[in-house]
């Protein structure tokens, strides 16, 4: 059951925004297939751009909404309409959580209006239940009632306070209900409504799942408070170590203070406005004295930090929305598009690195040869789709290629390299055991090769040898024999 295609990721997506983000990271530019999965309780503008988004790799579905804030009053014909509207491949009946027999009361009424126009989606019926009984009693019913395209739903546990239903409340229940199904109907087309996630991306293309949406990629990234706030904590370590000032520590405490105090004050808006500002005040008093010990002690990584610091500080709207763009970007790279790529290649970081703001993408920092070569062969398109690239640097340990990351001077030595060992082999054990590379190409100099020393890759792999041009020309001919 399966292929290498499946299953698709089909991203949720609700609002132009959403849409523009999945642009940004290039999803019609990847190999394999992906989806998007948009609901009829849109705006116009949304339905719009859905249906004109590039389908070269793109599948796409849409629900009712019927779990969104305002939940679904369109009838079937409407709702059918907006649909075909959208420009669906894919259109889901209205169903009700853990209700089977009103999810089939109303699976009657969709296949039956549904059999009376002329609809270019393909309906899907939805399984509900509250036992893999039950489950498998409401499949049983959609099949009698001609569906050839069923989801499962009703899997997700809903948040405390809120509308959403963003996780699987119980894996092994999940599991279960996909056994049972498939021990029935062992070839059926089949969606998993709301529980893709790349961690249960084997075991969907262990069941033969079509696909899944996906809620959760739009919320991996840090806010620029968070960086803040992360970066504070990193410069009060090193300032400990570099130098004493009673005035910053006095103003550290008051800063404390001040975070409490704007958590308490979420509730007023006024109020946790002028708390706010105190606190950006604050903020540029304490960069001012930074900026101040940047000078005094000379510490090139501790200025680094500090000049972050104050990137962060002063970052407008249109950063600010970048920089979380990015980090989904990496997210996406990383964990999901990387489950369709056939090839890996591996390379050492650069002491060479461009003159932009960081934090930056690993693969924009660096410049060193091989870096230049390869954003060369992208720009000019010529590096393949389904090729995936990570670094392992002497700071940083093992990087995916759009990771953000900070300027840094550190050299790759052996004793480095042993030290790095442990976490390069654990992150790499775990990132490919959720791919499955056809090879593995590795160009790195013999420190930097002590960190993987001995690893088992469980796919034929080759290593770079010679002089730096020699490995240079292996690389490329390499890369170059995978275009698809």
């Amino acid at each position: 059951m399966g292929n290498k295609t499946h299953p698709i990721p089909f991203f949720v997506v609700d609002r132009p925004m959403s849409l523009k983000i999945l642009e940004y990271c290039e999803i019609n530019k990847q190999s394999g297939v992906f989806g998007l999965m948009g609901h009829a309780n849109t705006s116009k503008r949304f339905q719009e751009l859905f249906e004109s988004f590039p389908t070269d790799n793109i599948v796409k579905m849409a629900d009712s909404g019927v779990f969104s804030k305002d939940g679904c009053k369109l009838d079937y014909e409407h709702l059918f309409s907006i649909y075909e509207g959208m420009g669906a491949e894919y259109g889901i009946m209205i169903d009700f959580l853990k209700d089977k027999e009103k999810t089939i009361e109303s699976a009657e009424s969709a296949i039956k209006i549904y059999g009376n126009g002329k609809y270019s989606f393909k309906l899907v019926g939805v399984a509900q239940g509250n036992t893999i009984g039950e489950y498998a009693e409401c499949y049983d019913n959609l099949k009698l009632l001609g569906f050839d395209h069923i989801a499962i739903g009703g899997l997700l546990k809903k948040y405390i306070n809120t509308t959403r239903y963003v996780r699987v409340k119980d894996e092994n229940f999940l599991k279960g209900v996909l056994a049972e199904i498939r021990s029935n109907y062992r070839n059926d087309w089949l969606f998993m409504l709301g529980c893709y996630n790349p961690r249960r991306h084997a075991l969907f293309k262990e069941f033969g799942v079509f696909g899944g949406d996906y809620k959760g990629w739009i919320f991996n990234y840090k806010t620029p408070d968070r960086w803040i706030e992360d970066l504070n904590k990193d410069l009060e370590l090193s300032e400990r170590k570099i130098i004493e000032n009673r005035v910053l520590e006095e103003l550290l405490d008051e800063r404390v203070k001040i975070t409490q105090e704007l958590e308490e004050s979420r509730g007023s808006k006024d109020l946790a406005g002028k708390i706010e500002n105190k606190k950006i005040e604050l903020d540029m008093k304490i960069l001012s004295l930074r900026k101040n010990i940047v000078k005094q002690t000379n510490n090139a990584e501790y200025s680094l930090k500090v000049q972050t610091l104050e990137k962060f500080l002063n970052m407008d709207k249109d950063t600010k929305r970048d920089y979380r763009f990015k980090q989904i970007k990496a997210y996406l790279d990383k964990n999901i598009f990387s489950l369709f790529r056939d090839y890996l290649l591996i390379i050492s970081c650069s002491q060479r690195k461009v003159d932009i703001p960081n934090p930056a993408p690993a693969i924009e920092l660096y410049d060193g040869s091989i870096f230049r070569i390869i954003k060369k062969m992208y720009r000019e398109r010529r590096l393949p789709k389904n090729m995936h690239v990570l670094i392992i640097s002497a700071k940083y340990g093992l990087l995916s290629s759009h990771d953000l990351i900070e300027k840094y001077d550190q050299k790759m030595t052996e004793d480095r390299a042993k030290e790095l060992k442990h976490d390069i082999e654990k992150k790499l054990d775990k990132f490919l055991s959720n791919n499955e590379f056809k090879e593995i190409f590795v160009s790195m100099g013999k420190s930097y090769c002590l960190s993987i020393e001995d690893f088992d890759f469980k796919v034929p792999i080759e290593y770079a040898s010679g002089r730096i041009g020699e490995k240079l020309s292996k690389i490329k001919r390499w890369i170059e024999s995978k275009n698809e």
